[in-house]
């Protein structure tokens, strides 16, 4: 059975506690004892305690300093998915009012998404490999949730909407609801749907949007 120690981690009357397995447990008081040591401005809630103890830790661990999270994960040659569960855990708590400040390296707007003056871009990614088309949306999608969910959802309601235009509902007769494909696979039209042209040109579109949004 694996032993737990809980480690707490202060700043005034604000405290969390985080269990860590033996083995880990030196690394990570060493890492509350300079966090504890860092300054902060005001008396923070637990869940921006944590946020900031979150980033303290990684641009720690990871040398990141400034540098783009992606950057500092891929210079540290982490599996997929070891990368994938730090990008999930860096951002998940994005949405909590205070908590979002505290990242460093927060996401700009890509100027697709943010400026009037910008109309057109091509966006080259290579050629998609094995699986559904819809398998690196849902992947992005499952990383990236609290940064790209409410774009998904605004997108899925465009298509949504785009595919019961006359000239084109014949192509859809399950509809266009990427977002709830996206949520529950099971819902998705067969292999054979989703590889034909109306259903995967806009599916790869929006992954790449997702892309640009997350970067």
């Amino acid at each position: 059975m694996t032993t737990l120690t809980v480690v707490r981690i202060n700043h005034g009357p604000v405290s969390i506690a985080l269990k860590a397995e033996s083995d880990s447990a030196y690394q990570l008081l060493e890492l509350a004892f300079q966090f504890e040591q860092s300054e902060f401005d005001g008396t923070p809630e637990r869940l921006e305690l944590f946020a900031s103890f979150l980033e303290f830790s990684l641009n720690v661990e990871l040398r990141a300093g400034d540098i783009n999270i992606h950057v500092a994960i891929q210079q540290q040659e982490l599996s997929e998915e070891r990368a994938r569960a730090i990008i999930r855990a860096y951002y998940s708590l994005w949405d909590v009012p205070g908590a979002r400040v505290l990242y460093q390296a927060t996401v700009g707007q890509p100027a697709l998404l943010s400026s009037d003056s910008t109309h057109l871009m091509a966006l080259f990614g290579g050629q998609r490999g094995t699986g559904s088309c819809l398998d690196e949306a849902q992947w992005m999608l499952q990383v990236y949730k609290p940064l790209v969910c409410g774009f998904v959802q605004r997108m899925s309601e465009f298509l949504c909407n785009e595919a019961q235009d006359s000239r084109v509902i014949d192509a859809y007769p399950q509809g266009l609801n990427v977002l709830e494909w996206l949520s529950d696979p099971d819902s998705a039209p067969d292999a054979h749907d989703i590889e034909t042209m109306p259903i995967m040109l806009p599916v790869i579109g929006l992954t790449q949007l997702i892309q640009a949004k997350s970067d």
